[in-house]
């Protein structure tokens, strides 16, 4: 009996060794996700590794956790890396797992020590500023400064953990995926939240949107992490999600946005046809509502000024289009241009500093600025010839845009 015993200790004493040498029976580490050896993985498995203190996002490198399958075949398997809930670190493979055996490696990575909050300066400069704040408070760790630079927290070296599983199932094949935003248009400065679907060969679909890779074309202009888009500055760029040998391409546009307004982008060559370009098909041609938001002079109300222009913009486009006058809709737009300047200006009580004189020939030399818009204008006019128009007093009528409601 006492042999058996001797054994069955020899055995767990054993077990303990291995345990401990492929990491995990280490002290903090709570659970891992698939266990080791597991033998009935799931193919759209997760990895995950949950410890009892918050993980130092700092030390985990792109090669913190590695997933190879061993057989049948050798391939390392691509995916993401995150944390989730501060002490759970998350493994995403870039595809379905394949039957076989896997072996996955986990380096050593920091948690922070919930057991110790003092300051312990260590490198000079750091003494130095622990000094430095102990001349104003009476105990260093309530400095900011030395909170800062001093290591307020010391941390946990987790060990490596290394250990197998098998996928007994055979994973679906990917048929398709899908993206729920194919086009994005945003200001600078913002962001929006892709989803992205999986389609399988077994009629079932699933949300990879943590699981899928992504690239931009120009990642100044626009980036994904985890599925999350962020933009920086104005231009377009082209964001690529793969997910098991399968892609979508999502087009992106970031626009300068002022005054709540997005502007359309510098054309590359806006003076190349009679009528320009104009991209967001809002009627004014794309130069030209650039001009009028970022370098029209303004008077005593940016705001309302730069609406008007731009209704103005938009009857001096329809000259362009129709010099003849049709049915007189372009006298009539640009007559209530003008009028609505007027009553802009007995609304605001403005002073007459010839102003409406200035706006009126600025925004005309950068309608017609070319020879061929300047004689199709002249054309226009000329149409007018001998004709007399009455007028009215000028009202809100006349304003394509309710100015009394705007400061």
């Amino acid at each position: 009996m006492k042999k058996l015993y001797k054994i069955i200790v020899m055995l767990l004493f054993g077990a303990s060794i291995l345990y401990a040498g492929n990491g995990l029976s280490q002290p903090h580490l709570v659970s891992t996700t698939p266990s080791p050896n597991d033998d009935n993985v799931p193919p759209n498995t997760t990895l995950s590794f949950t410890f009892d203190s918050t993980i130092v996002e700092n030390s985990i490198k792109p090669h913190t956790i590695t997933l190879k399958q061993k057989e049948p075949s050798k391939q390392k398997i691509k995916g993401n890396i995150s944390v989730v809930n501060k002490n759970t670190l998350i493994f995403a493979p870039q595809q379905q797992l394949e039957k076989g055996v896997y072996d996955v490696k986990v380096k050593s990575l920091k948690l922070k020590d919930p057991d110790t909050n003092e300051i312990k300066p260590k490198t000079k400069w750091q003494k130095f500023i622990a000094w430095l704040c102990g001349l104003v408070y009476d105990d260093i760790n309530d400095c900011p400064l030395c909170q800062y630079v001093c290591n307020i927290q010391n941390n946990i070296k987790t060990k490596p953990i290394n250990y197998k599983f098998k996928v007994k199932n055979d994973a679906p094949k990917v048929l398709s995926i899908t993206a729920n935003q194919t086009l994005i248009e945003l200001s600078e400065h913002n962001s929006t939240q892709l989803i992205i679907t999986a389609t399988y060969d077994n009629n079932s679909s699933e949300d990879i949107t943590q699981r899928a890779a992504y690239t931009s074309s120009d990642s100044s202009v626009a980036d994904v992490d985890k599925g999350l888009l962020t933009t920086y500055t104005e231009g377009s760029a082209t964001i690529q999600a793969d997910y098991g040998n399968k892609s979508i391409t999502i087009q992106v546009e970031v626009y300068e946005m002022i005054e709540g307004h997005l502007l359309p982008h510098e054309p590359n060559n806006p003076d190349a046809t009679l009528l320009g370009v104009d991209a967001n098909s809002n009627s004014v041609r794309d130069e030209v509502e650039r001009w009028i938001y970022k370098d029209m002079p303004t008077y005593h109300h940016p705001e309302i000024e730069r609406v008007i222009a731009m209704q103005k913009a938009k009857a001096h486009q329809m000259a362009l289009v129709d010099p003849t006058n049709q049915n007189d809709e372009v006298v009539n737009a640009i007559h209530r241009s003008v009028s609505c300047w007027f009553y802009y200006r007995s609304l605001k009580n403005l002073p007459m500093d010839g102003a409406v004189q200035e706006f009126s020939s600025k925004l005309t030399d950068t309608s017609f600025n070319t020879k061929e818009r300047l004689k199709t204008y002249f054309d226009y006019d000329y149409s007018l010839k001998g004709r007399a128009f009455s007028g009215s007093l000028p009202s809100i009528n006349d304003c394509d845009t309710n100015i009394d409601s705007m400061q």
